[in-house]
């Protein structure tokens, strides 16, 4: 899901600069229940010969995301099998059918515990077509730009993943609704939008046309 957006836009910087001294996590929002997708949970869904999820989850590994969080709620002991292989670390949210927000401050309690964490990188589980390149281009624009927020943006419409400073952790740790953290980044002066190039930063799976 993804909106025209009022924040500052900025180009990302030349990823071919270190980015090891910026260490992130990353937390991956898979508990929702997929009631547009259908019967079948659209996480584990087969795209391209792998899950949904799974690819979701390669994409933050496979970039400078120093540590990954998967968030269930949903079938959570089957997609924390479908992940199992991986290298990432499961959390169940049991309040998941009170709104996306509960995940958020599920995966926020758990990065808190890593004092060395200087941000973190909040991507949606069901948007498996982000590139690690693109991700890569937000941990460089943190870097360069101090800006506490950063969001992934195409064509100027604005999209997942977001990394947030840990300045923000206090404030996400008390989030509420299912509009996630929507209100919080627009209401931010500390936002920027990334014009990554990237269509798969506004590409969600709501129904099985999504896969094609």
């Amino acid at each position: 899901m993804s909106d025209r957006t009022a924040l500052p836009i900025v180009s990302p910087p030349d990823c071919q600069q270190s980015l090891d001294s910026t260490t992130i996590a990353g937390i991956v929002l898979a508990a929702g229940t997929s009631s547009r997708f259908g019967d079948e949970n659209k996480l584990l869904a087969d795209i391209n010969g792998k899950t949904v999820l799974v690819q979701s989850v390669q994409n933050l590994i496979e970039s400078k995301v120093d540590i990954v969080y998967v968030v269930t709620g949903n079938e959570h002991h089957r997609l924390r099998d479908a992940v199992d292989d991986l290298e990432v670390q499961t959390i169940t949210n049991e309040a998941y059918e009170q709104g996306q927000a509960t995940s958020i401050r599920t995966g926020i309690r758990a990065v808190r515990q890593h004092t060395s964490i200087d941000a973190v990188l909040i991507s949606l589980g069901d948007m498996p077509f982000i590139t690690s390149s693109t991700i890569n281009h937000l941990i460089a624009t943190y870097r360069r730009d101090a800006a506490g927020i950063i969001v992934a943006g195409y064509q100027g419409r604005r999209g997942n993943p977001v990394l947030f400073d840990t300045s923000y952790l206090e404030s996400l740790a008390s989030i509420s609704g299912d509009t996630g953290a929507r209100h919080f980044i627009l209401e931010s002066n500390d936002a920027v939008l990334v014009e990554t190039e990237d269509p798969g930063v506004i590409q969600d799976i709501d129904t099985p046309d999504d896969l094609r």
